[in-house]
């Protein structure tokens, strides 16, 4: 097998198949390392793997059983009839014995070791995003209010929660991505994480709510598009879901990040 490297495994993937000029379905493919974005550019990894061409299927077995039957029909259907049930109870036996799905407790297992990984990640965090606020002259207390294998919302309890907030949310929304970058950094796969401080996130959403209210009407009186202030992700796609049903205007995301913004435009 050939080793094959890359940013990502589809990338990786793709390399093999332009070197054995094949398609993916073609290649047998071994996953070596997954890929790691690291911290801050620290401890990146690629991806990598090992890819080798499927060998082709040979017939013969089922042209000489076939060519049995047909020499020999009287004594073959005999042994066939007699032969099926059994034929089925083996069939049945190994595909549940030598299933690559894991059971019930290797899945459990699993689980809790993904579920303690992330929790010491957690606990970890909580430290950093304190001395990280204590340097910028805010006194906070993190504390862990949902804690899942690829999900974690940290309450940042603090006397003055508008300087942990900052301006428009921009260094809550800061800490937020330095903190899913710190969590990738300690092993957590796809952390899902969100920092929130007096309930900030929810009042949030109903500034978005009336924001999508007041580009609906202007986009209505105008017939022109309003292009709002880039956002996170997470508002972004919030706007989105707010005004996905609405018959009269379309909404779809312009630019990159992390200057990426909503657009709020006439549908017709």
């Amino acid at each position: 097998m050939e080793t094959f490297e890359a940013q990502t495994i589809d990338e990786a993937i793709a390399a093999a198949s332009a070197a054995f000029k094949a398609d993916r379905d073609q290649l047998d493919i071994q996953v070596l390392e997954q890929p790691r974005h690291g911290f801050l550019g620290f401890g990146r990894r690629n991806a990598k793997i090992q890819a080798e061409l499927k060998r082709p299927v040979q017939p013969q077995k089922p042209i000489v059983k076939n060519s049995a039957v047909k020499s020999q029909p009287a004594k073959k259907t005999v042994v066939v009839k007699t032969a099926k049930p059994t034929d089925k109870k083996q069939n049945v036996k190994p595909a549940a014995n030598d299933s690559n799905e894991p059971d019930a407790l290797e899945m459990e297992h699993r689980h809790q070791a993904n579920v303690q990984k992330m929790n010491q990640a957690a606990q970890a965090l909580c430290g950093y995003l304190k001395d990280v606020l204590a340097a910028l002259g805010v006194t906070a207390k993190p504390k862990i209010v949902k804690l899942r294998t690829h999900e974690l919302v940290i309450d940042l309890q603090a006397d003055n929660s508008g300087r942990v907030i900052g301006f428009h949310g921009r260094r809550i929304n800061a800490l937020e991505q330095l903190g899913t970058a710190f969590l990738s950094y300690h092993g957590v796969d796809d952390p899902g994480l969100i920092l929130d401080t007096s309930n900030y996130r929810q009042k949030r959403q109903q500034s978005l709510e009336k924001l999508a209210a007041r580009c609906f009407t202007e986009v209505i009186a105008t017939g022109q598009a309003v292009f709002l202030d880039p956002m996170p992700a997470r508002e972004r796609k919030y706007l989105h879901h707010v005004l996905e049903d609405n018959p009269r205007v379309k909404t779809y995301s312009h630019g990159r990040d992390p200057y990426r913004s909503v657009v709020v435009a006439p549908k017709n």
